[in-house]
Order: structure tokens, then sequence, then C-alpha cells
């Protein structure tokens, strides 16, 4: 995968052009999601707020959720049914993708990730701080520095000055 500006290219090994995607707005973020054998897909964040999902045999790139704010940072959980979006203002946003409803909103975020094995559990991180979200009670907090990157099970994994942390969570 190959992405600049507002075009996302599929590129084989080798080195032809499989298939083009090219989008109304540039493109902020994008996230690889695993699939099927050539059933993989993307996640895309845009500069006009939009999420699109984007399945590598489908020329067709599916909109998922619309904001007004420009997007930063983009997950999905692992159910696919929320969606976790933080702006370019560092606000996070969690919407519900069937209905379109916003269900929580946070500011001053950095980092978001998805439990992979819980479904409605969310870790996110503000400059020195970690808080882990689970369905609708309210946020668990502990001093972290760093990024959250990753999150399965009771691990959750930061990236700090270049170094690699992982985190047991009860």
């Amino acid at each position: 995968m190959l992405c600049f500006d507002s075009k996302i290219q599929l590129i084989a090994f080798n080195g032809v052009l499989e298939r083009e995607w090219v989008l109304e707005t540039n493109i902020k973020y994008v996230k690889p999601m695993s699939g099927p054998p050539k059933r993989e897909s993307l996640l895309v964040g845009c500069q006009d707020g939009s999420v699109l999902k984007i399945f590598i045999d489908n020329g067709f790139p599916i909109p998922i959720i619309k904001q007004t704010t420009p997007v930063s940072l983009v997950d999905i959980s692992s159910d696919r049914q929320k969606i976790a979006v933080i702006d370019d203002f560092k606000s996070l946003f969690v919407y519900d993708v069937k209905t379109q409803q916003l269900l929580f909103q946070e500011r001053n975020i950095e980092s978001i990730a998805w439990n992979l094995e819980v479904e409605d559990m969310l870790a996110y991180t503000s400059q020195d701080s970690l808080y882990i979200k689970c369905r609708d009670l309210p946020p668990q907090q502990q001093r972290l520095p760093g990024y959250v990157v990753g999150f399965k099970g009771s691990k959750i994994f930061c990236l700090n000055d270049g170094n690699m942390n992982t985190i047991d969570v009860p």
C-alpha cells in the first residue's frame, strides 16, 4: 500500500499497480486491518473529518463516520461496532458505527487503542496519563507518559522516548 495526498495505491510485490483509490480530500491517517486473504482492509481518516473503510478487493471506499474536524488518529473496536477518533485539536470522539451516535467525548487526548479481546474496553493517553474506559463506567486513570499503541487482553503497549513498554492492567 502506498498513500500520498488523496490517493491510496495497492502495488503488487512485482511493482504492478493493482488498484487505486482517489479520495475527495487529503488522507491524514491510515490503519491496516486484518481480514481473510485478499479481503484485508484499511481504516482511513481524512482532512475533511470523514472516516472510511477500504477493502483491498473493492474499488469503492465505505463511509463510516463524518465529523466536522480533521481526523488525526482512528481505531475501531474488535467487533467493529464502535469507532474512536482523535481530531487535530486533540479531542477524542467515540461513536456507535451503526447509529452514528456520539457515545463519549474527551479533550487533550494524544493516542487511542481498542482492546483486541474485550470489545468495550478502550485505552487512551493524555500528556502524562493513561486512561482505561470500559463500557459506560468512568475511566480509570494512572500516571504514565507515552503513547498507547496497542491493547490486548490485560496488556497495554505504550511507546515512550523510543522504548516500547508493556503495562499489565487488571
